[in-house]
């Protein structure tokens, strides 16, 4: 078996067991997981909008928020995120004081982190290869408010469980130099697995079985003079059994890094 072989088989045996081991996660629902494999050494800040395109899916409500940094040395590249429905951004405010007065506990943020093993590609190679697998999670206001004792167990059972996605795939990338500035077109399929963590006693059973479905994403991302990039990326596939598309676009400073 090759160095290479060994590498990748490491990598993905990690990802999988940090992803069921914790609770962290890797993809904010409604925005598609950015992995263009053609990264360097380096540093980055991003800002994404995400939104879903399925029927009756308008800009608003379902419209995504995130923001994140994004880290690269040598072959590995990591990305972290936080984000959440653009409404509720708007109600975290009220759930800061730690009380449920002004808070709906159903406000919800998502956490993810990317981990991507690049196996070919940059310099001069235009064609670049990675592996990539990650989680994510979803934290809700009653992490962090106190219900009132009266609130029955099934509603506090079904607040404090949450998603854990473990998305694990591959992508590949073409660098397309142009006389100011290059593309970086790429197209990544994965498998993402499903499972709930966290149940209480009247919904253990949902926590009894884990899930999986087949998406893909592809993008492009356009770096302006080594500083900023422009990213944008469409992702399709099944999410609960049911075909749900998600289209991006996202901006990012630093010097380097994963673009």
């Amino acid at each position: 078996m090759s160095r290479i072989h060994r590498a990748a088989g490491a990598f993905v045996f990690a990802v999988l067991a940090v992803g069921s081991a914790a609770a962290a996660q890797a993809q904010v629902t409604g925005m598609p997981l950015f992995t263009n494999p053609r990264f360097g050494l380096g540093f980055r800040i991003h800002a994404d909008i995400g939104q879903p395109t399925n029927a009756g899916a308008q800009p608003g409500n379902l419209t995504v928020i995130q923001g994140g940094v994004t880290l690269a040395a040598g072959p590995v590249g990591l990305g972290v995120n936080v984000g959440a429905l653009r409404n509720d951004v708007k109600n975290i405010q009220g759930c800061s004081g730690g009380s449920v007065t002004g808070c709906n506990p159903q406000t919800r943020v998502t956490g993810s982190a990317l981990l991507q093993l690049k196996l070919m590609g940059g310099g001069l190679n235009p064609i670049s290869l990675s592996l990539f697998g990650g989680a994510s999670t979803d934290f809700s206001a009653f992490d962090v408010t106190t219900l009132p004792a009266l609130v029955p167990q099934s509603t506090r059972d079904s607040l404090q469980t949450k998603q854990l996605t473990i998305p694990v795939g591959a992508a590949i990338g073409l660098h397309i130099p142009l006389l100011f500035t290059s593309l970086n077109v790429w197209g990544a399929p994965r498998y993402n697995f499903t499972k709930f963590i966290h149940c209480g006693t009247t919904n253990a059973s949902m926590c009894s079985s884990t899930t999986n479905a087949f998406r893909w994403a592809a993008g492009v991302d356009i770096p302006i003079f080594s500083i900023i990039s422009i990213r944008g990326a469409y992702d399709s596939g099944k999410i609960a059994g049911q075909t749900v598309n998600d289209w991006g676009v996202g901006v990012s400073i630093g010097l380097g890094g994963m673009r």
